[in-house]
């Protein structure tokens, strides 16, 4: 009767374990094409990029940005979101919905911290056009519209088009405005702290 539970209690363990495993491989793949996807867009219009950088925030200050693409019509604010479900916001609103199972949770706007960053390098770089982007890249949907700033991973190809379509800079100002925005920028918070 003991070896019988031990059996049970056993399968019953790998059956959770398996199926833990299979959610997390589930989760791994579908970050990395949704990451895929976005490079695919970005490839062939990037000129340069930073990752994970901090910049001083132009009053007194530190600000984290995640992405930072130099394109030819300008530098491009990108972060990924990995949240799904319906979404809910709009550019002028605090705290935004997410609902999922028919449960609703509060997230903060993420284009206010864009907005923030934008404020940040254009105090280091006053002439240069600074352009902000959200890219949900979960599965997804903002049944109500969505600001034009925000993608779904499947829309961001489409909305991108717009910034892309816009005007270039002359190649000399650009890599003149980008190389002083990378001198700004550092991966360590203490690099800038202690100047």
């Amino acid at each position: 009767m003991l070896e019988k539970i031990s059996i049970e209690m056993a399968s019953a363990i790998a059956v959770v374990l398996l199926l833990f495993i299979w959610l997390l491989y589930r989760r791994y793949v579908r970050k990395n094409h949704s990451q895929r996807q976005i490079e695919q867009v970005l490839k062939s219009h990037r000129l340069d990029e930073m990752k994970n950088v901090i910049l001083p925030d132009g009053v007194d200050g530190l600000i984290e940005v995640d992405r930072l693409v130099l394109l030819e019509q300008g530098i491009l604010i990108l972060r990924d979101y990995p949240i799904n479900g319906h979404l809910f916001g709009a550019e002028s609103i605090e705290q935004w919905t997410q609902i999922v199972d028919g449960r609703s949770y509060k997230f903060s706007n993420p284009l206010h911290h864009l907005e923030n960053t934008r404020h940040a390098i254009r105090a280091l770089i006053p002439k240069m056009p600074v352009f902000c982007h959200v890219v949900f890249t979960a599965e997804g949907d903002f049944p109500k519209g969505k600001p034009a700033a925000v993608s779904v991973i499947e829309t961001f190809e489409q909305d991108l088009q717009r910034l892309l379509n816009g005007p270039k800079l002359p190649e000399s100002f650009r890599k003149q405005m980008w190389d002083s925005l990378k001198q700004n920028a550092r991966i360590d918070a203490q690099s800038l702290i202690r100047k």
